[in-house]
């Protein structure tokens, strides 16, 4: 009987790859999945089910630590693209445990790995919040438990996903920089540092709108931006017609609304249902996005690949996809 690994070596793919396709998966282009298939169907495949429920009594866990922040749907997709996987690999045992912990919460963070690490795991994915502390605490388990970041690189020789924040926040400017009218100035607001990619944004945003030699005031930070979003107004000089803002841009649209002041192009980054529908009614002309699902997807991905001592030729470092999202890209 022709196995999954045999359909993989005639078609020149891997087998995780045949696996997707013959368990049903979306995340696969169509033509790839038809073609495997047509074959599996030609040469007489059979699933092994004996094997897979055998597989399953030995549960192999793999904990994924997912940070949640105010932007509801980057957890929310982390966790879609992370139980994806693991229904498309729940043949081989494979149990990934998702556990959440508040993004302002370094501590609460290491506790919880300290707690996870106290029983036996298999795999570990984890968005580091504190990195010199969460890659002291997994330096001696390197060896025995598959690990992956996602945001940041723990280990040189490590396997993480790089969430491109830096680019994004590049591509916000470029675009902001594009519809800002020359003879105005465009004001960057710093929303604070959430220790995954505000700062990041930040950064990057401000380094490509002083290579584009953009007329600009700031960043200007404000101590508790939710609660003094009135200090914006000491900015809001007549010659600024667009701003930039990397955390809260629902919050300070809003609020500037109130007040009657609506003549600003809104750029961003980051996605979520709050700027779906400032996209939509046109008050954010765009934001920048990275592919949460796919992140949470591939970290499930490598992790089991590390796991399964695979043969596969990876690169250690895994970019994620950036969107840029007009009102046009919402339909």
């Amino acid at each position: 009987m022709i196995t999954q690994s045999e359909l993989a070596k005639i078609l020149g793919i891997t087998r995780t790859t045949v696996a997707r396709a013959l368990n049903g998966s979306k995340n696969i282009k169509p033509e790839t999945k038809e073609s495997i298939l047509r074959l599996a169907t030609e040469l007489g495949y059979e699933k092994n089910y004996l094997g897979s429920s055998l597989a399953i009594k030995e549960k192999k866990v793999i904990v994924a630590l997912v940070v949640k922040s105010m932007n509801e749907e980057y957890s929310k997709q982390l966790k879609n693209g992370l139980k994806e996987f693991e229904e498309e690999v729940k043949a081989y045992g494979v149990k990934i445990k998702i556990i959440e912990t508040d993004i302002s919460d370094v501590d609460a963070q290491i506790e919880v790995l300290n707690k996870v690490l106290e029983k036996k795991i298999y795999g570990l994915i984890i968005t580091p919040l504190d990195k010199i502390k969460i890659r002291k605490i997994l330096q001696p388990l390197k060896n025995e438990i598959s690990i992956v970041s996602i945001g940041k690189q723990l280990f040189e020789d490590g396997v993480y996903i790089d969430s491109r924040y830096y680019k994004s926040g590049r591509i916000a400017a470029e675009v902001l920089g594009n519809i800002s009218k020359k003879d105005k100035k465009i004001l960057i607001i710093d929303g604070g540092d959430d220790r995954v990619s505000s700062k990041k944004y930040l950064t990057g945003f401000c380094e490509k709108i002083v290579e584009l030699k953009k007329n600009f005031v700031g960043p200007v930070e404000i101590d508790d931006l939710l609660e003094n979003k009135s200090k914006i107004l000491n900015y809001l000089s007549n010659d600024i017609d667009s701003i930039y803002v990397n955390r809260f841009a629902p919050e300070i649209i809003e609020y500037l609304k109130s007040i009657n002041k609506i003549d600003f192009k809104f750029v961003t980054n980051g996605f979520n249902q709050k700027i779906r529908g400032l996209i939509q009614s046109g008050e954010i002309v765009a934001t920048i996005s990275e592919d949460f699902q796919n992140q949470g997807y591939t970290a499930g991905k490598r992790v089991f690949e590390l796991l399964y001592k695979t043969s596969l030729k990876r690169p250690q470092e895994y970019k994620t996809k950036i969107d840029i999202l007009f009102k046009e890209s919402l339909y």
